[in-house]
């Protein structure tokens, strides 16, 4: 496919601060009046010959000549380097690009900081490019990456990326695609049109060659919106006639000489006889599969005579050799013939062209080692002479500084040693100390194991010989009291309640004591077990305390869920979170128990529509006070340790408990537990 790769000049800002890109100059010298003057006829200089067409080359560089002499004559190097880089993009600009190779590679010594070596790397990289040395020019385009990414300087790495893009193009094009997109991506974040546009074209160019032409023309498509914002006509004209070619490969003839009027249009209005080259080629390669022999030989001699013009032996030779091959369809032997001997003949002197800029690129090669070799040579000399200048002074100077330094080197020594055995000293008392610390805090750990010990057993022998008793005298309260019936307000009657609720209380209070000192020898003793299931067994032991308040308790965990975890622990908080519930709960109300599945966890919940808390009352709802005891409904008491146990249980399962309430409309005590496994 005939395409024209996309051109940016990109006017990377010129380096000058020069006296911060060339090593400083005598101040005395930048200061003066001459210098002034001599720097403004410099740049007069400059301007002048950047004024002059490519075809007039040679009157310009005579008056970059003088430019040259003139900083040559101040003895500047930042007014030669000044010279040589302008001298470059003059070239570079105009498409002479060994011509500007060999200027970039003159002024590229002087450079030291990062900013101007990137711009001077990119451009020899581009002009490389352009002279189809990918190798050179890929490692110019990694120096100027690295720098432009020391400064951040985003654009630069845009267009950096941009140009890889084009070395991999023909290469690895998918690692193509990756460098557009990066640089696309970074031109759009600026807003950097031109940019856009690059990438967009030579993104179709190469979508539309190696993978899909409509997905290539989509490419093109969005190119052609950011080329007509900045009116840039050349690379519109460009767009226009890679649109042409790719409706050529799709044989949509019509479409395609449409898009080649455009390109004609826009580079007719700029003197674009290079696109007209390309467009008359590609119109003429139309008509010669439409069998349109003659309109095919006008449109070939058209672009033959432009490429002539431009001096573009290439677009010469597939001119030349479609004539042949429509003479030959013609039945014009002849002159078929005439053609075909006139493209193997270019064809040989584009080879021998091309070994030519080989040797050019290989002399420009050569030609920046000499130079920079010329270059280290003058420094060494004069670095040289400075050091013979200043040796007999510094060897005076040396030998004191050394004398000095023996003379502290052992006074320090002396300290030191002094200062390392007070050291040693200090650490050893300090080892000892903490040797001895280790020893008593060691006894202190041993000591207060068994204090934690023995009051835990101390614990489970109170709670249990205390629980019987209580149970005890439940009992006979609960008997007197049924023998009492008939006389409900009598005194005796009034007692035997207080002391039934007195040690219901206390029974509970003890069984929980009794359940967490168990727990501390117990630790976890985890299996598989259905969450549903033990909450029914659990509810059978509170039946009796629900229904002496008419309270429904509706079951809705799902009876597919399982566990592994500890039975014990979970039944424990399970029946304090539904035992308080109930506790709180009005006659005749209901407490839902529900389940929920989320990601790793299993998620249970206890609610009620009972008398509810406020927010003080549940920041203090997991800590054990005596003093927050409140009644339930029914005017049942307690102190709140089965909540404390629930929170130290469902921790020590690997769960987090938490509870939610609004003052007389329910609470909502929601725990979660580790899942492993779903049956």
């Amino acid at each position: 496919m005939k395409k024209l790769v996309f051109l940016i000049l990109l006017l990377l800002s010129t380096p000058f601060a020069i006296g911060q890109t060339v090593d400083q100059e005598d101040s005395r010298l930048q200061s003066s009046k001459t210098f002034a003057k001599d720097t403004l006829v410099i740049d007069a200089y400059l301007n002048e010959a950047e004024k002059y067409p490519i075809t007039t080359v040679d009157a310009a560089q005579v008056v970059f000549n003088k430019a040259i002499k003139a900083a040559l004559d101040l003895k500047s190097q930042q007014q030669l380097a000044k010279v040589f880089y302008r001298n470059g993009l003059y070239y570079r600009n105009n498409f002479k690009y060994f011509e500007a190779i060999k200027k970039f590679n003159k002024a590229l010594p002087f450079f030291k900081d990062s900013k101007s070596l990137s711009d001077i790397n990119f451009y020899l990289g581009e002009c490389y490019l352009f002279v189809y040395s990918d190798d050179i020019a890929f490692k110019y385009y990694l120096r100027a990456l690295n720098l432009y990414k020391k400064d951040n300087n985003e654009i630069g790495i845009a267009y950096c990326y941009d140009g890889i893009g084009t070395i991999y193009s023909d290469k690895n094009y998918k690692v193509a695609i990756d460098y557009f997109n990066k640089a696309l991506a970074i031109f759009k974040k600026h807003k950097e049109y031109s940019g856009i546009s690059s990438c967009y074209i030579n993104l179709a160019n190469v979508v539309a060659d190696h993978e899909s032409i409509e997905k290539g023309l989509a490419l093109y498509n969005k190119s052609l919106v950011t080329l007509k914002q900045e009116k840039d006509n050349y690379n519109l004209a460009i767009n226009y006639n890679n649109i042409g070619d790719c409706y050529i490969e799709l044989e949509q003839y019509e479409t395609a000489m449409s898009y080649f009027d455009k390109a004609l249009l826009l580079s007719n209005a700029i003197d674009g006889s290079d696109i007209n080259a390309f467009v008359y080629l590609n119109i003429a390669e139309v008509k010669f599969k439409q069998n349109l022999y003659k309109e095919a030989i006008i449109y070939a001699q058209k672009s033959l005579a432009e490429a002539k013009a431009f001096g573009d032996m290439e677009i010469q030779s597939e001119s030349i050799l479609i004539l042949s091959n429509t003479y030959e369809k013609s039945k014009k032997l002849p002159q078929a013939l005439q053609y075909k001997n006139e493209y193997i003949a270019i064809r040989e002197r584009i080879l021998d062209n091309s070994n030519q800029k080989k040797m050019q690129v290989f002399q420009s090669i050569t030609e920046l080692e000499k130079s920079q070799f010329e270059i280290n040579e003058l420094t060494i000399k004069n670095e040289n002479a400075a050091l013979k200048l200043e040796s007999k002074k510094d060897l005076s100077y040396f030998l004191l500084f050394i004398s000095l330094i023996l003379i502290l080197f052992v006074v320090v020594l002396f300290i030191q040693q002094k200062a390392k055995h007070r050291v040693y000293d200090l650490l050893k008392i300090k080892s000892d100390q903490v040797s001895k610390m280790k020893d008593d805090i060691q006894v202190q750990n041993d000591h207060l194991n068994d204090l934690n010990n023995t009051k835990n057993k101390l614990f489970k022998i109170i709670a249990h010989d205390l629980k019987n008793p209580l149970s005890s005298i439940e009992g006979f309260t609960d008997l007197m009291l049924q023998n009492n019936k008939e006389e409900a307000d009598n005194e005796q009657t009034v007692f035997l309640n207080v002391i039934k609720d007195s040690a219901t209380k206390a029974s509970s209070i003890l069984n929980d004591v009794l359940v967490w000192a168990i727990d501390q020898d117990n630790g976890v003793k985890i299996k598989n077990l259905s969450i549903h299931q033990l909450i029914n067994d659990e509810l059978k032991l509170l039946e009796v305390q629900a229904l002496q308040k008419e309270i429904q308790i509706n079951n809705q965990v799902d009876d597919r869920l399982n566990v592994v975890t500890d039975k014990n622990k979970l039944a424990t908080i399970i029946r304090n979170l539904i035992s308080n519930a109930i506790k709180f709960s009005y006659s005749k109300g209901s407490i839902q128990i529900k389940s929920e599945l989320k990601n790793d966890v299993v998620e249970i919940a206890v609610i009620d529509q009972g008398k509810g808390m406020t927010a003080e009352e549940m920041s203090t709802l997991f800590t054990v006070d005596y003093k927050k005891s409140k009644v339930g409904t029914n005017n049942e008491s307690g102190m709140g340790l089965g909540l404390v146990l629930c929170k130290d249980f469902v921790e020590k399962l690997g769960g987090k408990i938490t509870v939610s309430s609004v003052l007389n409309q329910g609470s909502a005590f929601v725990f979660t537990l580790p899942l492993s496994s779903v049956a």
